[in-house]
């Protein structure tokens, strides 16, 4: 049987997470807005076009009540969770356009920076967060225990290290959660969704053949010699300084966090390892400004922004030729199933 899974929103997703790359591209203080969206893109912007945060709260909210039918036909009671009042951030909401040379100059990437000054306020005082479940879990047995978690996020243990490209997510082995993310995301038609899998997958290998073009790959050689005259060496690709500071940051994270305090660990003591977390990522932000600033510079001496986009225009315009009437018909797809 084949593997169903949420192709359709991680291809979507693939879309939106192009437009992001190409928004932050960078460039010169007065050239360094977003380029226009491909012809592929289009679909996907006018699919999410009307859809808000009430949209997004019901659909999560359906989902966690579909999740307590599922438990309930399995014995269980499963409260569903009020996911509602948490924080949302937008690009929209910052004073600067995210991956111009004036967000660098303040903000580096956004990794260890604050660009919506989440920090700068006192936090509002707000109720402690309380699982609903939680009594009614702790008063099982360890076997019980383990046969509700098994019903609600089923029996995949997910990928093994080192295999995470090979694995792919099973909504049938994610127990009720999985059938409700299917149901309320996918529509809950499989068949549908298998209809489609084919198209996905050029999609995907569409996406691939772009980032593969050999002007891109000539751009990014030229923005590294940039950046190795700029002093940054050893970087291959743009998303190479980038990422570099992802990893520094997990490490850090992985350092404070990964310490066994004990079930007897104070409040100070889970403090103590907040703060030196944040020391130590404050830290980094100097020299992420820096190398962020060097790289906008870069992208716009090199001229990658625009390589970017007419690769990419270039590329979702032959699929949009090749694929025009599946495309129209996936969207009314995933239109429907997002009520």
């Amino acid at each position: 049987m084949r593997t169903t899974t949420s192709r359709s929103f991680l291809a979507l997703t693939g879309a939106g997470l192009v437009l992001t790359l190409a928004a932050c591209s960078g460039g010169d203080s007065e050239s360094s807005s977003a380029p226009e969206p491909g012809p592929l893109e289009v679909y996907f912007e006018d699919l999410y076009s009307d859809w808000d945060s009430d949209e997004g709260q019901a659909q999560m909210m359906r989902a966690e009540e579909i999740a307590a039918e599922c438990m309930a036909e399995q014995g269980f009671e499963y409260i569903p969770q009020d996911t509602s009042g948490g924080a949302s951030y937008s690009s929209e909401d910052l004073d600067v356009e995210w991956g111009s040379a004036e967000f660098a100059e303040q903000y580096g990437y956004g990794i260890t920076t604050d660009p919506w000054g989440t920090g700068e306020e006192e936090p509002v005082a707000e109720e402690e967060w309380v699982d609903p479940n939680a009594e009614y879990v702790e008063a099982m047995s360890q076997s019980e225990q383990d046969a509700y978690y098994a019903a609600l996020y089923g029996t995949d243990p997910g990928p093994a290290e080192g295999e995470e490209e090979e694995w792919e997510y099973d909504w049938e082995l994610a127990g009720c959660q999985g059938l409700a993310q299917h149901e309320v995301y996918e529509g809950g038609d499989t068949a549908d969704s298998e209809k489609f899998a084919a198209l996905e997958d050029e999609m995907t290998r569409m996406w691939e053949a772009t980032e593969a073009d050999p002007r891109l790959s000539e751009a990014s050689a030229e923005w590294a010699s940039c950046m190795a005259d700029a002093g940054y060496p050893g970087l291959a690709a743009v998303g190479d300084a980038e990422e570099a500071f992802y990893e520094e940051l997990n490490a850090i994270q992985e350092e404070a966090y990964g310490q066994d305090l004990g079930e007897d660990a104070t409040a100070e003591e889970w403090e103590a390892l907040d703060a030196a977390a944040r020391e130590a990522q404050s830290e980094l932000t100097p020299r992420e400004i820096e190398t962020a600033v060097a790289d906008v510079e870069c992208r716009d001496e090199v001229g990658y922004t625009e390589v970017q986009t007419e690769v990419n225009h270039e590329h979702q315009q032959e699929f949009v030729d090749a694929h025009k009437a599946d495309l129209d018909a996936y969207v009314e797809h995933v239109r429907e199933s997002m009520g």
